[in-house]
């Protein structure tokens, strides 16, 4: 099958065999996240929603001209922008008391109760400035303010532990940036009214100058002015107007002087000021009075009475003085009427005579002046007045169109949607490590995955298989059951290593005619390397061809166990002999199995030193050498690789190496370390054949395809 396909079965066949692992994950991430859903604490979210208007809203002047919708944008994020700024945002923590709210308190942190609980950290309160930007952080990451779209509203929403709570900072938010919109454009009006109105004061002044200059030019020359026009009333109508200027300059300073005496309550200034005889006599009966309070006895009926007569007097003395001092006030004002119309009459009659045109010209353009002057100073006047109108007449440009109301559910946590996300996760991450464990950690358990981990050009599986009998060996259904399904999965093994055989031999060169040396081996103990050895050896003891099976672990030989044998003399003391006299000899020292026929050279005792030297030694090479002329097939059961070197050294001897991997149990790291152990000890043109035991999957399937031809067993 191309390696580019998938192959679906086989990702069924893992998600199956590893539904376990699958499951579990699930199941810790589920209850780990509904753990989790019910510790959070719920999070309500509630909006308002305010409209943005982007016409004018000066209501003195109702037009507004249409903007363009590049600019109408701006303004309107311009404006989602100025809803969250810092301004409202104080404003609203001021407004809602939020510097008293305990859920807008920042609590410490873990590692600084646990400083504090030691004693290295001092518990100090924070500071005003702390709590408010405390109180500031928490309120920006609680509120957001978002444009629906491209339209015109703007929503603010706000999220708390409470229902109640979300709504009302909502609102709150959404009052406050209303609030700070009007407050700015009436601010900025009246800032403009505070420009126009040092404006103004400086126009008043420029007036009053130009009015005083064409009058100034006329008082000074008109001499010069009586003389070209030849009017000798002018100089006259110049000096009424001068004694009008001068009289009510008396007057305004007894004005002055008056009201100054009457705010001190000074009544002797205030009768010299006002010359009444009314007054006069009230300020003589009033200083009587004093001086008769003044000896009366302290507390007396005497004390008493003048003291309230002192009272009368002055409370009339108040009123009589008011009224004097009202009737100077109309006499400046009568005064100052007559001063200003014999002021008009001069120029009227000065513009009305013959003027020369010098003088004509130079008054002209004093007119001119003033005339300009009291143009910008009404100009002037007539703004600021407009101006006062709008500062109280402005309107927000956005107003609330949806309040926030109190969300029946919490918005977060959502248990459905964290629950469906966590199960998918947890899925996907149970089905990631099941492969992950499948392929690179946990055993194997198929034959194709056996073959691509190692590179192999044959992998093979033996099923599971059970004894019929207590103490029986697997090997002896080779025997009592040839046509079961365990014998067929043996005899492929046979197979397998006879098609590794006649490749050698068709690219070896040597004519010598030898039996060829089989290794049996596995990674670990108790994957069935000796079992699987001496139901090979039986296997070919039945396909005709003379076997010696060599039980080469000389730690822990096992062959006589599974035999049933008990003999005194085995491979170690062949090997411990040493000196080739005094050896045994080959067929001395091998058993026959009656059952099968095969010769057996068992280990009836573990070694009492290290056993690799006695594998290396030239004694075990002529044993394999004698072996191999006196047999067809020698068949080597060594130890397993990773705890014993044993094995290693074995495999220079070996045609073909049958390396057994137990199903689902193998750790594949190991595996893979003892596959290139061995195959570097190899000789060259030796093959190596993996063999999967006891296959408990369907990768197995001897029973559905060879069950009919196979016996009961």
């Amino acid at each position: 099958m191309d390696e580019t396909q998938i192959d679906v079965r086989g990702i069924i066949n893992v998600l199956r065999r590893q539904f376990r692992l699958i499951a579990g994950v699930v199941f810790v991430v589920l209850a780990i996240a509904t753990i989790v859903v019910l510790a959070l604490k719920p999070i309500y979210t509630s909006s308002a929603l305010i409209l943005v208007d982007t016409s004018g809203k000066d209501v003195l002047d109702p037009t507004s001209a249409d903007l363009g919708s590049s600019t109408i944008n701006a303004r309107v994020d311009s404006e989602v922008e100025l809803a969250k700024a810092p301004t409202v945002l104080l404003r609203v923590v001021r407004d809602a008391k939020l510097l008293e709210d305990p859920s807008f308190r920042s609590e410490p942190g873990w590692t600084s109760r646990i400083l504090t609980f030691l004693r290295l950290r001092d518990e100090t309160p924070a500071t005003g400035a702390e709590l408010l930007d405390s109180t500031l952080s928490q309120l920006r990451s609680s509120v957001s303010v978002q444009r629906r779209g491209l339209t015109f509203l703007i929503a603010i929403q706000a999220q708390a532990t409470a229902p109640e709570k979300a709504a009302m900072i909502a609102n709150a938010v959404a009052n406050a940036y209303i609030s700070e919109q009007l407050d700015a454009k009436i601010d900025s009006t009246l800032a403009a009214r505070d420009i126009i109105q040092d404006r103004l004061t400086e126009a008043s002044g420029a007036l009053a100058l130009s009015e005083d200059a064409v009058d100034d030019f006329i008082t000074t020359n008109i001499g010069m002015i009586a003389d070209e026009t030849g009017r000798s009333d002018l100089e006259a109508m110049l000096g009424a107007v001068t004694t009008a200027n001068d009289e009510r300059s008396r007057l305004m300073v007894a004005v002055d002087a008056a009201d100054l005496g009457l705010r001190r309550r000074d009544w002797t200034a205030l009768t010299q000021s006002l010359q009444s005889d009314a007054l006069l006599q009230l300020e003589t009966q009033r200083q009587t009075v004093a001086d008769s309070l003044a000896r009366a006895g302290e507390g007396s009926q005497t004390a008493i009475d003048l003291r309230a007569e002192l009272s009368r007097v002055e409370a009339q003395l108040e009123a009589a003085a008011e009224s004097e001092l009202g009737n100077l006030r109309a006499q400046v004002t009568t005064v100052q009427g007559r001063a200003s119309d014999l002021q008009a009459q001069l120029r009227s009659g000065v513009l009305s005579s013959n003027l020369s045109s010098a003088t004509l010209t130079k008054i002209y353009e004093l007119q001119q002046n003033s005339e300009i002057a009291r143009g910008q100073y009404q100009t002037l006047l007539t703004r600021l007045k407009e101006l006062d109108q709008q500062a109280f007449l402005q309107m927000a440009d956005s107003r609330i169109v949806s309040e926030a109301l109190p969300p029946e559910a919490p918005s977060f946590p959502n248990p459905r949607v964290i629950l469906a996300m966590a199960g998918i996760a947890a899925l996907g991450l149970g089905i990631g490590l099941a492969f992950l464990y499948e392929n690179f950690i946990g055993g194997v358990v198929s034959t194709d995955q056996l073959q691509s981990l190692v590179k192999s050009r044959r992998a093979l599986s033996i099923p599971r298989q059970k004894p019929q009998r207590e103490m029986q060996s697997l090997a002896d259904i080779i025997v009592q059951s040839p046509l079961s399904v365990f014998a067929e999965a043996i005899r492929k093994v046979r197979l397998a290593v006879d098609q590794s055989f006649r490749r050698d031999e068709s690219a070896s060169s040597l004519d010598e005619k030898r039996g060829r040396v089989v290794l049996v081996t596995s990674t670990a103990p108790g994957e069935g390397k000796t079992t699987t050895s001496l139901a090979l050896a039986r296997a070919y003891a039945q396909s005709g061809l003379t076997t010696l099976l060599i039980d080469c672990d000389l730690r822990k030989p096992s062959v006589h166990r599974q035999l049933g044998w008990n003999p005194s003399t085995g491979l170690i003391d062949y090997l411990s002999s040493g000196d080739t006299t005094e050896a045994p000899s080959l067929l001395s020292i091998v058993k026959v199995d009656e059952s099968s026929g095969i010769g057996v050279l068992v280990g009836s005792r573990k070694s009492d030193g290290a056993t690799d030297a006695l594998i290396v030694g030239q004694t075990f090479g002529r044993l394999v050498r004698a072996a191999t002329k006196a047999f067809e097939v020698v068949i080597l059961d060594t130890p397993p690789v990773e705890p014993v070197v044993d094995g290693v050294y074995l495999a220079q001897f070996a045609d073909a190496v049958v390396f057994v991997v137990k199903w689902a149990s193998t750790p594949q790291p190991s595996m893979r370390t003892a596959v290139a152990s061995i195959s570097e000890a190899m000789r060259p043109g030796a093959d190596l054949v993996m063999v999967l035991n006891q296959n408990g999957t369907a990768d197995a399937r001897y029973s559905a395809k060879y069950g009919y031809y196979s016996d009961a067993y």
